[in-house]
């Protein structure tokens, strides 16, 4: 999350836009106009694979930063959708002002901090993928983000954590059970 005067700054000249439920803030192989803050609702990343299966990348909830980063930096497409899971409300910055603001050292510092934030998570699910079992990637997934399952559905949750949504509930059962004893 970004640090208050951070997140007051980009609030106070961004723009708010309204994505209904099941739209998309960007599709695939479209350039991303935006890097944003979701304000409300609930949206996530995913790609689609030869087979069209959806593949979760990442889960946006209030106070996330929302962008395609890659395509809003390098005006390339987009190797993703984001999707509305919820109606969301995101204060956004257009490439053209991003790129105005980025002329003014004090701007430079909030798009670090946002740039490192995003980096942070990127890493932070990278090495989880790698190094950590199924449930201790979900119990790392709950300490950074206590109300994701207030938020999303437990097959999107799966597909983020790259499991089945079986394997989640059994994860989940087997953590009750032990609660329990």
């Amino acid at each position: 999350m970004l640090p208050y005067e951070s997140l007051e700054k980009f609030i106070g000249i961004s723009t708010t836009i309204t994505i209904k439920r099941n739209d998309h803030f960007v599709k695939e192989d479209d350039i991303c106009r935006y890097i944003g803050i979701v304000k409300s609702g609930t949206l996530y990343s995913y790609f689609e694979d030869s087979d069209a299966n959806m593949l979760v990348n990442e889960l946006y909830s209030k106070q996330s930063v929302i962008t395609s980063y890659r395509s809003f930096l390098n005006e390339i497409p987009s190797p993703a959708y984001i999707k509305a899971y919820s109606d969301s409300e995101i204060y956004a910055i257009e490439k053209k002002v991003y790129r105005e603001l980025m002329q003014y050292q004090e701007w430079t510092l909030v798009f670090k901090e946002i740039s490192d934030e995003l980096f942070t998570n990127k890493c932070f699910k990278e090495t989880s993928l790698i190094k950590l079992k199924a449930r201790e990637r979900y119990l790392a997934l709950l300490r950074c983000r206590p109300h994701l399952e207030q938020d999303f559905p437990q097959h999107l949750i799966a597909s983020y954590l790259k499991i089945r949504p079986e394997t989640l509930s059994r994860i989940k059962s087997v953590d009750l059970y032990q609660d329990h004893k």
